[in-house]
């Protein structure tokens, strides 16, 4: 009787074990790049700065071109925030085989973990501006703590003003407002399907960037960090953006 207890005991157990493993193989199946990303410390990736990891075969002169972008992003990150606060972990993914591995996209792609966020650029966002524009978003959600407390246009509006990618975000405005005469309706810019490669999505960045950066014209960072504090005690970001651009806006015309 004892033994048979002990029997099921040990097919319980080892039953128990392949369930766990198999549910762990079915979920690396289904988000193999986002782990092989997590754990890119455990591969055969190189690391040449703190967090800033590429392939063995890339040469000193690309790695070199990496870290400059990755200071000058930095640059820019201190100068809209006041100081850079997130660490996030970089990836140049430059091969075929690497992109394979780590991304979906050959330009950036970034997965966001409570600890820590990971962005693996390819080939064509091996450039200031593409690091730019993840960094900002590392940053944004680094300092807040719901993410989602802010709309997906103004999280990309803010990396696109950062990235100087769309010079022609006024013009752009212009003609889709019929000189400021009609209004956009942002609602339905607050969706990641707005942003992602179509022939829609470039005009959308276009629209974003320039009604952040014309928020930023007059908030400056003081009044992002402003928002951001808000938000993270509970405030509406409707009723906050508005308030802060508002209140600047009385005080340079003098009605306090």
């Amino acid at each position: 009787m004892i033994l048979l207890r002990t029997k099921r005991i040990k097919i319980i157990g080892f039953s128990t074990i392949l369930i766990f493993a198999l549910v762990l193989l079915f979920l690396y199946l289904i988000y193999a790049k986002q782990t092989n990303a997590v754990l890119v410390n455990y591969s055969n990736m190189k690391q040449i700065a703190h967090n800033v990891y590429v392939e063995p075969e890339i040469n000193e002169s690309e790695k070199a071109g990496l870290i400059n972008y990755v200071q000058t992003s930095t640059v820019k990150i201190n100068a809209l925030f006041g100081q850079k606060e997130s660490t996030p972990v970089l990836i140049y993914a430059k091969s075929k085989k690497a992109l394979e591995n780590y991304a979906d996209s050959d330009i950036g792609q970034t997965y966001y973990y409570p600890w820590n966020n990971y962005i693996v650029i390819g080939p064509s966002g091996y450039n200031e501006n593409v690091i730019a524009h993840e960094f900002t978003h590392a940053e944004l959600r680094k300092r807040l703590r719901n993410s989602s407390k802010v709309p997906i246009w103004f999280d990309e509006g803010l990396a696109a003003m950062v990235d100087g990618r769309f010079p022609d975000n006024e013009m752009i405005w212009n003609i889709q407002t019929n000189d400021g005469k009609e209004s956009i309706n942002f609602n339905l810019l607050d969706s990641h399907s707005a942003f992602q490669s179509n022939a829609k999505s470039h005009i959308n960045y276009e629209l974003a960037c320039y009604e952040v950066s014309r928020w930023y014209g007059i908030v400056s960072t003081p009044g992002l960090l402003k928002l951001i504090d808000s938000l993270n005690k509970g405030g509406d970001f409707n009723d906050v953006y508005k308030g802060i651009e508002s209140n600047l806006n009385n005080e340079a015309n003098g009605k306090y």
